[in-house]
Formats: structure tokens, C-alpha cells, sequence
């Protein structure tokens, strides 16, 4: 007969393995998708912020949820076992006896039978049988050697650890701060600001006199931007109050007033007077507006649809990528001419916006490293302030710019194909009775570029007038791409033009991104595909 082995009933080889095994609380499931704040929690938060009166981020918080619901389950435990044996391995138990198994959930079972067992390495003990949830399993009793379980008492589990509440945190923290801004924001005693909370009744009084003291701040210093700590000490705040709560107090009285913008990149605070930011922020160059043009995209085949990838316009509907890369982009006549940078799917992640519509960026010459400002404006889908770094460095309409990502948040480096000026043949536009011509005529250029790209124009004032007649005429797309093509392919022995120089072309006279443009190409007779996305004209094809 092979002697009983009373380790199969010892499950866990310390205290400390088996108190961590049984919370809930140590669960994935239990903070997962089902988790909600109960009134409980909520009251608990803001008793919390009674008792620290200052902000909190989210991840605070939710070091105080999870420490609350971890004591909470433990007092529920002693709760649970109070006035019930627990089973240690060292006790004796008589049949019909009732017993709870903190190791097995909390489960109750009754001593159904009782037999002498056995085991070389620790002698004679006793082995009783117990009925668990219709099922009868073998523990040992009386069992003489020093083991974990034989310490339990109802205090010992009702114990909790700060490095078991840590370690909660690092695991299910990130869970509770999505269901923190939830749930916070259904109540309205508490208050947010990016990633900070605060209750209302807890805020400094920022009147109409500290706003205008503000505005006068940010004014002196032509117009910001200025972090909160330097406009505080010129508003006369409540000296005894936590420069927290007056920080706080004063970024919410500024977020709701629409004489200030909060330009900072994400996890920074700046605020700027928006009456002083650039015209061309607070309203959108007229160059880069556009309407949106409904089209069927089902008439554009994996071909064009690849080419709009490609010239990826901030204006074509495609997913940003993940995470901030190093791009090159090619610059269009729209944002020649408005001295912008597109916020395309390409470059948007190298421009994280957060929640403020409009923020400032510093950009940094790569090659130079001189310095200068650039404004993101998120809704518009454009970064204003390149105009002088492009003139001053000579980029043409097709030239390749490249961006990576700066030293530290909110910086971006820029520079371009540098390489020694050379004549090359251009594409330039003129007006001739009202309507656009091109011509092939060789200037210098000192910038890397696309050839079915490049495009310029001696005569900007001329070409703006005659995209304002366009505009005030309400010209069709097709109609420009009628008068336009022709010009194009005159430059060319085969009288073909490549998608892309009409794209490029185009956006001269209209503001068009590919989809719309490559869509009309496809649709209407009079554009006869020849491959390689090169097209031709047939004018006997062509119905205004």
C-alpha cells in the first residue's frame, strides 16, 4: 500500500501565495469590461479629495479605487468568516462537522468520514473526507509539521498589503482610469482638465477682475505663450490656497473664456491671447479651404487608389499612423502659397494635439538647427508658419520637405534635399484672357524634387485672380480639369499627362484633394487612360 501524501490537500506553499490567490480584486476578469464605479466608490473619491484638498490625475484615483475595493473585499472576508471554523491541516474535526475553505473559494463542506493515514517523512496523521458541492475530497488533520495554512485566522486574511495594492495597480490601473473619466464626468461635483480632477467646491474664486488681469499678462508679453505659474503671481490669489488648486482653478476659468487658447503640447499647459495669434490661424488661408466634393470612390481601382496613398493630402480620408515616424512630404501650391504644412495622415503623428484645437510647435532647421514657431490647427488639418523657412531656403512647389521627430515634445526637425542650385525645366503657369497656360522655361532650383510634381508661376497676384473667378463662378471640377489638361499635355511629345501633375496642377486654380480629381478621370469619356497613370484629352469627347 504506498503511504498517503498529504501534500495534495496543501495547495499553496506559502501564506503569502495563498492570501494573494484569493481576492477577486487580483482577477482580470473583475476589472475588466463589467467593472463600474458603484455610489460607494464615488462617495469614497470624493471624501478623498476632501482630505488632500488639491487635483488628482486619473492614475491617483485609481490608486484610491482599487485600495478601497481591496479593503473593502478583505473586511467582506472577515465578514464572511466570522463565527465559522476554518480548516487547518494541524486540527482534529469529528464527523457531520462544518468547515470553510478560504483556499477553495470560501466553499463549506461537511466531514463525512475520517480514516489514519500515513507518510514516512511526517508520520501518523488523519485523513477526513469532505462533501464539497456534491463531491467528496481527502484533507489531512492532525497533521503535526509547520504549514501555512495552519496560520490562517480570520485577521490574517483580513490583511492587506501595500505591495499587494501596487501590485494591483501596475496591472489593472490603465482599466479603472477609462472607467474614472466615465464616470466622473456623469457627476457634476467633480471637474476635469486634461488628466487632472478636481471637485467644484474645492476651486479657487477666479473672478472677471483675475481675467482681465490675464488678458493684460498675456498682452505685455505679445500674447504668450505663458504657463499658469507665470501669470499667477500678477492675479492677488488666495496666498494660502495650494499653488496646485489656484493652478487649476485658473487653467479652467481660462478654458472657458474665448479670449484665451491653451497651445501647449499634450502634458503642458500655455496659454495664448487668441486675438493676438497670426490671421492665419484664427481664420483659414483662403488657398487651403476646402469644400467637400461627393464622388463615387468605387470608380477608383487599386492602382489610383495606391497613387492617393502615395500623395497622401491632408484632405484624402486615410487612418493616421501609429506613432510619430520620420516623413517626407511633397510640398503642393496650396501650402507654397500659404507657407503651411499639411496635417495628413502621415504627419499628424508627429504633431499630437490632445484636446487643444490650436498649439503651438517649435520647429528646428536640421541642418542649421536655428529655430522658429509653428501653429498646428487641428480641425483645419494644416501647420501655419513655414512661409519664411521656405522662401528663405527656396523649396519649390514638388520639392521634397522632410520632418522627424524632436528632442522633446512639442519640437520637430525639418530640412530638405539640399544639394547645389541647378537650372531644370519648370512648369509655369501665366493667364491669358482669363484663362490658366503653362509653359516649360528653366529656373534654379536647390531643392530635391518630384518632376511630375513641380509646378510655379512667376505671376501669383495674376493666378489668385483667376482663382478667385473660379471660385466666384463656381467652376466644376471637370470644367477646370478641361481647361487645364490641354495646357499640360501641350508640354509633351505624346500629348500625355501623368495623374499627378494634374493633381498638382489643379490645386492651383481649386482646392482638391485625389480622390474627386482621379474619380473624374475615370468617370468622364473625354479622359482615355494610356498606363502608367498617364491620360490623354479627347476633345471630340468632351461636353461642358
Amino acid at each position: 500500500m504506498l503511504p498517503d501524501h498529504p501534500k495534495k490537500t496543501m495547495i499553496f506553499q506559502s501564506l503569502k501565495e495563498f492570501i494573494l490567490s484569493q481576492p477577486r480584486t487580483k482577477s482580470p476578469e473583475y476589472w475588466g469590461p463589467q467593472f463600474k464605479l458603484t455610489q460607494a466608490d464615488i462617495e469614497h473619491i470624493y471624501n478623498h479629495f476632501l482630505e488632500v484638498e488639491r487635483p488628482q490625475t486619473a492614475e491617483q484615483i485609481a490608486r484610491q479605487v482599487i485600495t478601497f475595493r481591496v479593503k473593502e473585499e478583505a473586511r467582506t472576508v472577515a465578514r464572511q468568516l466570522k463565527g465559522h471554523k476554518i480548516y487547518r491541516p494541524k486540527e482534529s474535526y469529528e464527523v457531520g462537522e462544518s468547515l470553510v475553505f478560504p483556499s477553495l473559494k470560501f466553499a463549506n463542506g461537511k466531514v463525512v468520514s475520517q480514516r489514519t493515514g500515513y507518510n514516512p517523512q511526517y508520520g501518523s496523521f488523519n485523513v477526513i473526507a469532505v462533501e464539497l458541492n456534491g463531491k467528496t475530497r481527502e484533507f489531512a488533520a492532525d497533521l503535526q509539521i509547520d504549514h501555512p495554512l495552519n496560520d490562517l485566522d480570520v485577521e490574517t486574511l483580513a490583511q492587506v498589503e501595500e505591495a499587494d495594492i501596487e501590485e494591483i495597480v501596475e496591472a489593472f490601473g490603465h482599466l479603472v482610469v477609462d472607467h474614472l473619466h466615465q464616470a466622473l464626468t456623469e457627476h457634476e461635483n467633480f471637474v476635469r482638465l486634461a488628466d487632472e480632477w478636481f471637485v467644484k467646491g474645492l476651486m479657487a474664486e477666479v473672478n472677471i477682475g483675475h481675467l482681465h488681469l490675464a488678458e493684460a499678462v498675456l498682452e505685455i508679453n505679445e500674447g504668450g505663450p505663458l504657463p499658469p505659474e507665470e501669470i499667477l503671481p500678477h492675479l492677488d490669489m488666495d496666498p494660502a490656497l495650494d499653488l496646485s488648486v489656484q493652478r487649476f482653478s485658473l487653467n479652467y476659468a481660462l478654458l472657458h473664456d474665448d479670449r484665451f487658447d491653451e497651445v501647449a503640447p499634450p502634458g503642458k499647459v500655455a496659454w495664448y491671447l487668441r486675438r493676438l495669434e497670426p490671421n492665419e490661424v484664427q481664420a483659414v488661408p483662403e488657398r487651403l479651404r476646402y469644400k467637400p466634393i461627393p464622388y463615387d470612390r468605387a470608380l477608383l481601382n487599386s492602382q489610383l487608389l495606391l497613387l492617393e496613398r502615395e500623395l497622401d493630402d491632408e484632405w484624402s480620408e486615410f487612418a493616421a499612423e501609429t506613432g510619430p515616424q520620420p516623413v517626407v512630404f511633397t510640398l503642393s501650391y496650396p501650402h507654397r502659397w500659404a507657407g503651411t504644412i499639411p496635417l495628413s495622415s502621415r504627419i499628424r503623428p508627429l504633431f499630437p494635439t490632445g484636446t487643444s484645437p490650436r498649439q503651438l510647435v517649435e520647429f528646428i532647421d536640421d541642418e542649421t538647427n536655428e529655430t522658429f514657431q509653428g501653429w498646428v490647427v487641428k480641425e483645419h488639418r494644416y501647420i501655419f508658419g513655414l512661409k519664411e523657412w521656405y522662401d528663405k531656403n527656396g523649396i519649390p512647389i514638388g520639392g521634397f520637405v522632410h520632418l522627424k521627430p524632436g528632442p522633446k515634445p512639442g519640437t520637430v526637425y525639418i530640412g530638405y534635399d539640399r544639394r547645389r542650385p541647378q537650372r531644370e525645366w519648370v512648369r509655369l503657369a501665366s493667364v491669358q484672357d482669363n484663362r490658366i497656360k503653362f509653359e516649360l522655361k528653366r529656373r534654379s532650383v536647390g531643392c530635391g524634387f518630384d518632376d511630375l510634381l513641380i509646378v510655379g508661376t512667376d505671376v501669383v497676384a495674376a493666378i489668385d485672380a483667376l482663382w478667385r473667378r473660379a471660385e466666384n463662378n463656381q467652376r466644376s471640377v471637370v470644367s477646370l480639369m478641361a481647361e487645364i489638361f490641354p495646357e499640360l499635355a501641350n508640354l509633351t511629345p505624346q500629348n500625355t499627362v501623368h495623374a499627378k501633375t494634374l493633381y498638382s496642377a489643379i490645386n492651383m486654380m481649386r482646392r482638391i484633394p485625389p480622390g474627386p480629381l482621379f474619380a473624374e478621370l475615370v468617370r468622364h469619356p473625354a479622359f482615355q487612360p494610356v498606363g502608367d497613370h498617364y491620360w490623354k484629352f479627347d476633345s471630340a469627347q468632351w461636353q461642358s
